[in-house]
């Protein structure tokens, strides 16, 4: 069964597909080995990809989706530790830092900042200990998708 809707963009995240299919938003790149499958919400997802510029494409979409992020090795434990984080928590920069055995808030905040698949590595949901926290694109969209996360809305 084809997802309910598909995107595909060559922009920010390089080559990749998103679409939802049975309640589960999935994206996929050409190649990779990261395994992505979320229950982000359909309003949610599609709120993600128009937040990217993503382009819309229809299309059947693979069931196991697959990518892969390249950086250090303290950055790649870093961000698997955040694909960890359900959706809809949040966990905060030195909470993370205790996960991967790491000393420093900050060095956790570095490691976040070049995440090259911000929303498919969740790093908005890594949150300052006093507040909101940095993010790329903006306090204000890493808020709207955390609410997004929660209660299912785009914003």
């Amino acid at each position: 069964m084809p997802p309910a809707w598909s995107l595909s963009s060559a922009r920010t995240l390089g080559p990749v597909r998103v679409g939802v299919r049975a309640g589960m938003t999935e994206a996929v790149t050409p190649d990779g080995e990261l395994v992505y499958r979320t229950p982000l919400p359909v309003a949610a997802a599609r709120r993600w990809w128009q937040d990217l510029g993503g382009d819309v494409v229809t299309g059947p979409l693979p069931t196991i989706v697959r990518m892969r992020a390249y950086g250090t090795a303290f950055q790649l434990s870093v961000w698997q530790a955040c694909r960890r984080i359900p959706a809809g928590q949040r966990r905060t920069y030195g909470q993370l830092a205790q996960a991967v055995g790491c000393r420093s808030a900050q060095a956790i905040g570095t490691a976040l900042g070049a995440n090259p698949l911000a929303g498919i590595i969740p790093c908005h949901r890594v949150v300052a200990a006093d507040g909101l926290g940095g993010f790329a694109w903006g306090a204000g969209r890493k808020q709207a998708w955390l609410e997004a996360e929660v209660d299912g809305t785009a914003r």
